[in-house]
């Protein structure tokens, strides 16, 4: 949590932040900032397969030398970007990402792990109906792991893309819980005896066209908890997607307090944009609705959140690298605000109790329009 006195470091950054302040400012309040390796581009859609840049270089050393372009230090690639054809680790392509995260003086600020591209899984990995692709699948994700320890970082997300139904009728949603759950479980044991943490991302939909097998964070915190009880340990936290939680249409710092309130870890953040009730579009951080962005932000400073907010976006039309600066850029210049209201929390505490919505409104809107 960000210490009450150290605030008055805010007078040291005036107006839009840019370029080198921008670096100032998030080193100032110790903010941890990094990107993943996904949103480097290439991209590509239904509707151009082919990908907007078909030019651009999709290994994954090619997408951390984009982010360090940007004027990012830290950045969190993705399991299958070091798996052959055959799913086999290339322990030369771990060891090369390693070399480069050192001699660039970058961070890897964890792994995710997403088998949501391997079509052999294309109806689930560890709720898969075949009980073959389930082993398999635990597999893949346990070697993974191996992967995390060797990029030494101390977390890894999974998210399970292609576990869940289009539709109606098509699964047996009870059956469908408990696969998750006991894969899920499995897993954290797993990464426990490595001294990992495990963290599990929610999503409504997409890929899955009705419904994922963990559809929201809510869901996905009542999971870690149970799994964290019956393993008698913290061992399973979640990553909060922003973007995500607006998809369902709930308040993004609510969620935020749910899993403190519940005791179960906030282990990761991914920022971008999207609108209420749509799609996971991954637009540019900070181009939505900006009170509700920065409200977020207050509740992670609130609650005493210390780890990664990581660029979880896909700018179709853009040039990657100019889409992960802006982003930096806005982030930047939304933490500030937060913080600036942070400081005010005493004052914004007192009218809440009063249930005092215009003075409420009046804190804030000077804030938010022109700190």
């Amino acid at each position: 949590m960000v210490r009450f006195e150290a605030l008055s470091k805010l007078d040291e950054f005036k107006g839009f932040l840019e370029g080198d302040a921008v670096d100032k400012f998030l080193e100032s309040f110790d903010i941890k900032f990094g990107s993943g390796t996904w949103a480097a581009g290439g991209f590509s859609d239904r509707f151009m397969a082919r990908g907007y840049f078909p030019d651009l270089p999709s290994d994954v050393l090619s997408k951390i030398e984009r982010i360090r372009k940007a004027g990012i230090r830290a950045f969190v690639p993705i399991n299958v970007e070091f798996f052959d054809d055959k799913l086999e680790i290339r322990w030369d392509l771990v060891e090369k990402v390693a070399e480069y995260a050192k001699r660039n003086n970058m961070v890897v600020a964890g792994l995710a792990m997403d088998l949501s591209g391997v079509p052999e899984l294309k109806l689930g990995s560890i709720t898969n109906p075949d009980s073959a692709l389930r082993r398999k699948s635990v597999e893949i994700l346990v070697k993974s792991m191996d992967i995390a320890k060797k990029l030494g970082v101390d977390v890894v997300s999974f998210w399970p893309g292609q576990d869940g139904w289009d539709y109606s009728f098509e699964r047996n949603y009870g059956k469908l819980l408990s696969l998750y759950v006991s894969g899920l479980k499995e897993l954290a044991s797993e990464a426990s005896s490595r001294g990992l943490m495990l963290c599990i991302e929610a999503k409504l939909k997409e890929p899955k066209e009705g419904n994922m097998v963990m559809p929201t964070t809510h869901v996905a915190i009542a999971i870690a908890r149970r799994i964290n009880d019956e393993l008698g340990k913290n061992v399973v936290g979640i990553t909060i997607d922003y973007g995500h939680e607006l998809m369902y249409a709930v308040e993004p710092a609510y969620t935020v307090y749910l899993a403190k309130y519940f005791d179960v870890p906030l282990l990761s953040i991914h920022i971008n944009t999207a609108k209420t009730h749509s799609n996971d579009e991954d637009r540019v951080v900070g181009t939505g609705d900006i009170w509700q962005f920065i409200d977020f932000l207050y509740a992670t400073i609130d609650t005493g959140y210390t780890g990664w907010y990581i660029l979880d976006q896909f700018t179709y039309r853009m040039d990657p690298v100019d889409g992960m600066r802006l982003s930096k850029e806005f982030f930047a210049n939304s933490m500030k605000k937060a913080l600036e209201i942070y400081r005010h929390r005493d004052e914004l505490e007192k009218a809440r109790e009063l249930g005092n919505q215009a003075k409420i409104l009046d804190l804030v809107k000077k804030i938010l329009y022109n700190f």
